[in-house]
């Protein structure tokens, strides 16, 4: 038999060799990414000089050509042609002053000068001297935009340039500049009409400076590095945008990409290699010492302070055994072995009681009241009775948690407990419930109850009457009060179900439709609670089908201005094409996803698209509207939303404040201070903030100075309660619309449907309204239509209201 000591052995080295065999290994991987992540810096800076350089040499070319184009010798002979002459002097005056132009980052190696007929009028060609004007395709593209851009009549605005790079058959990188101008006007106007003289010059300049940067390179890395300057094409404008981009394997490099070229800087393996070795050497020396003094520093601690006692008490036990009895007594004295004997005796009971109990209350646990609940179900059908199940929630707990942190939502479970257990231990009796009660936390903060022997269901009534009333007033901590109740769901068996599993899921059914209706209820479990939930699921993955189908469309609802009669924006709303959901609406497939977490992909494909669809209309047909768009509460915990927001604002480029993102009034909590911060960062971003269906939650007036608000949208419920003789609601708009000028806010009347509600908003003096009175959400053309019809009437405000009335 091998001792224990040779064990170790045999267990002890590989485990130490395989872990800082894996250690070094990670630290060798992260030592390469840092030698990798040091190289990916240097050649990105090299690739921005680089960038930077040619960039510069394209202004240089820019300027200068304008410079030229603009000299009494470019003019003088321009006004020759014009008239029909041609003079020898002046040809010899244009090469000379061409020869003469002197570039940093390279030379004129040609010029060519053509009209707008496409004749050629002057070429000057260094490298070859008695050859034509070639017409590539940047330059046909040129010329063809030009003369579809200029108009018979009156002025047109073009982009009089085009930048052309090229590499040349023998290596060289040249960069052509095609520019249009006349000599009528001043060579940095871009507009131009039919009765122009136009010119194009076509100027071509030879870089230089390429193995510069490469000399650079082989200072900075070594010989074995390799650049690259490749043609992209042509471009009417220089925005300076560059794009990084990683080179793919075996070698490693970057790309950095703009308009007109790419750039790009490789290193080969060998070279990486190089750099790598010392450090493997490195590090594989380090291991193995490291194992080694690892292995033998603890083996001496292992059989000095374990296997020593272990064999002692090894021998205690077979000492026992020989006696005929095994009873190992939990020890008195302080030795190693002795506390290894009760630590071990008192782990074994410290996990019986992890296995059956709840570690904070003291419950039962979930696999304990599972098998209370089988053993009850089991006799109740064997009797012939009825056992009630009751499963609890705590109302408004994960807030609270939320808020006040975690000890306090364990203090408030416990608290929770302590009541339950109260009830049931001096309350119970009245009821003949006191035998068998069975009570456990089942997780979080849900709790399960067993009522056995129920012969009539008004008692199961009233004690879910009663655990409710234990909390009418709440919990009180600290001297704090916090707003907590409980909802009940409560399943029979078997007349619910006769399985554990059926009947606790058909308890919690009722649980989420007690809290569904109101806090601090009570629902017995019905098919018809079913068939909701199944109905809850089928929108669920109705819904998930939809965004992976893109089964979504916007429509338009116009917002008008009240003093003007015209559109000021609209509303977005979310509208679905799916045949699943045709039968939902909105009002309830978002709470489902709100609930399920879906909202997030919903909430960003609406925002997105709003603003992608914005950004086509202010550019095609210079739309000047806002797009109220509405955003669910979801969101304003969510962290990453403002830096979406702000991320497709500057993808679509469209300014923030023609975006006005809306939520309802409801969705805040008094005090919640991560709301009002949410809302400022995205009031930062310049975005415009709308509270909509204000008066129908629990805001106070003096509360809005906290949430950085532009528009406050009234309720519909307010503005029919103008003509539908409710003297109660009637003043509330007056007294809405007043408080809201006290603040500086854009008011909105929501829900417009009479000519007397929009005539009464006006006088009170809302800002804007909407409504199926002005009109009812429209699709994207018929919005468009409305929009261009009105701008192209220019309807008076009194004639398009009484078209209203």
């Amino acid at each position: 038999m091998m001792k224990l000591s040779v064990k170790i052995n045999f267990i002890l080295l590989p485990v130490m060799l395989i872990i800082f065999s894996i250690g070094g290994i990670f630290s060798y991987n992260s030592q390469k990414v840092q030698i990798l992540s040091s190289l990916s810096d240097k050649i990105k800076y090299e690739l921005k000089y680089i960038s930077e350089d040619l960039n510069e040499a394209i202004h240089e070319f820019d300027l200068l050509s304008k410079i030229f184009l603009g000299s009494p010798s470019t003019q003088s002979y321009l006004n020759n042609i014009r008239f029909g002459k041609n003079n020898h002097y002046l040809n010899q005056n244009l090469t000379r002053n061409i020869k003469q132009l002197e570039f940093r980052h390279g030379y004129i190696s040609s010029f060519g000068l053509i009209d707008s007929d496409k004749q050629e009028l002057f070429l000057y060609d260094v490298i070859s001297p008695f050859s034509s004007i070639e017409y590539s395709e940047s330059l046909n593209t040129h010329l063809s935009y030009i003369n579809k851009s200029i108009q018979t009549q009156g002025l047109s605005q073009i982009k009089p340039v085009t930048y052309e790079h090229r590499t040349t058959a023998d290596g060289f990188d040249e960069l052509t500049l095609i520019r249009t101008f006349s000599p009528d006007q001043p060579i940095s106007t871009s507009s131009f009409s039919q009765g122009h003289v136009i010119y194009t010059a076509i100027i071509t300049m030879r870089l230089k400076h390429k193995e510069t940067y490469l000399r650079a390179l082989h200072t900075v890395f070594n010989d074995e590095v390799n650049l690259s300057l490749l043609s992209s094409g042509s471009a009417q404008i220089m925005e300076g945008k560059t794009e990084l981009t990683m080179l793919p394997k075996p070698d490693y490099g970057h790309k950095l990409e703009n308009e007109l070229w790419s750039i790009m800087i490789s290193l080969p393996n060998s070279y990486l290699n190089t750099l790598y070795q010392p450090h493997k050497i490195l590090f594989i020396t380090i291991v193995l010492a490291v194992t080694l003094f690892s292995f033998f520093f603890l083996k001496g601690l292992i059989v000095k302070r374990i296997i020593t006692p272990v064999v002692r008490l090894t021998k205690q036990v077979e000492t026992a055994e020989i006696g005929g009895a095994i009873n190992i007594e939990r020890s008195q004295t302080n030795d190693e072995i002795s506390i290894l004997t009760n630590k071990y005796l008192d782990l074994i009971m410290e996990l019986d009681g992890m296995a059956k109990y709840d570690h904070l209350t003291g419950l039962i646990n979930r696999a304990q009241f599972n098998k209370a609940l089988q053993s009850r179900v089991s006799n109740c059908i064997e009797n012939n009775q009825k056992i009630a199940v009751l499963y609890f929630d705590l109302d408004n707990f994960k807030h609270v948690n939320d808020r006040f942190g975690h000890y306090i939502g364990d203090q408030l479970l416990k608290e929770f407990t302590v009541r339950v257990k109260y009830y049931l231990t001096n309350r119970a009796k009245e009821l003949g419930i006191e035998n068998d009660v069975e009570f456990s936390r089942i997780s979080g903060d849900e709790f399960t109850l067993i009522l056995p022997k129920v012969t009539d269901m008004k008692d199961v009534e009233q004690v879910a009457r009663n655990l409710i009333s234990l909390f009418d007033d709440g919990f009180k901590l600290d001297e704090t009060v916090f707003d907590i109740g409980i909802s009940i769901g409560i399943s029979i068996c078997p007349d619910d179900a006769a399985d554990i599993s059926a009947i606790l899921k058909k308890a919690d059914i009722a649980m989420y439709s007690a809290k569904k209706h109101r806090q601090s209820n009570f629902q017995f479990y019905t098919s018809e609670l079913s068939y909701q939930i199944e109905r809850q699921e089928k929108i669920t993955e109705s819904l998930k089908t939809a965004l992976r189908r893109n089964e979504f469309y916007l429509v338009y609802m116009p917002i008008y201005d009240c003093s003007t009669g015209l559109i000021d924006g609209c509303e977005v709303l979310l509208r679905l094409s799916s045949k699943d959901l045709a039968a939902y609406g909105p009002e309830e497939f978002i709470p489902i996803a709100e609930q399920s977490g879906l909202i997030k992909d919903i909430d960003y494909w609406v925002i997105e698209s709003a603003i992608k669809q914005l950004s086509i209309w202010i550019k095609q047909l210079n739309f000047t509207g806002v797009f109220a768009i509405n955003f669910s509460s979801w969101e304003l915990k969510n962290p990453d939303f403002v830096d979406k927001v702000s991320s497709l604002l500057k993808l679509y480029d469209v300014p923030p404040q023609r975006i006005e993102l809306e939520i309802t009034e409801t969705c805040f909590v008094p005090g919640d201070n991560r709301s009002i911060e949410m809302l400022s960062k995205l009031h930062n971003l310049g975005v415009m903030l709308s509270l909509d269906d204000f008066g129908t939650g629990f805001t106070a007036f003096s509360q809005l100075i906290d949430y950085p608000l532009d528009t406050l949208k009234v309720d519909r419920m307010f503005i029919n309660a103008i003509d539908s003789g409710d003297n109660e609601d009637k003043p509330l708009v007056d007294i809405i619309v007043e408080i809201a000028k006290l603040y500086n806010l854009n008011v909105v009347a929501e829900g417009i449907e009479t000519s007397e509600q929009l005539e009464h908003v006006r006088q009170l003096g809302c800002h804007q309204a909407q409504g199926f009175l002005l009109s009812k959400p429209l699709m994207k053309e018929d919005f468009v239509a409305l929009w261009q019809a009105e701008k192209q009437d220019g309807e008076s405000p009194e004639s398009y209201i009484s078209a209203a009335r």
